[in-house]
């Protein structure tokens, strides 16, 4: 959550406990299970299906500034 770009939050709902497990309490529970199965999460005994679902975040490349141009050759 740390690396969220700043003023873009996180829906509440897609936050779960480490282990995938809904941690917040009723009424609101519910309606998190509900919110994460309309966007098509896949839960089991209060937890996310972690293996299906875990958010992995995009490789960096390995080419940084200006590493990818080319050599002019003359």
């Amino acid at each position: 959550m740390a690396a969220t770009p700043s003023g873009k939050g996180i829906p509440w709902h897609r936050v779960i406990g480490e282990r995938g497990k809904i941690l917040i309490r009723e009424p609101y529970a519910s309606l998190q299970r509900k919110l994460l199965e309309s966007e098509g999460v896949k839960i089991i005994e209060s937890r996310v299906d972690l293996k299906r679902h875990l958010w992995k975040p995009p490789k960096k490349s390995s080419l940084k500034h200006g590493a990818s141009k080319k050599r002019i050759q003359k």
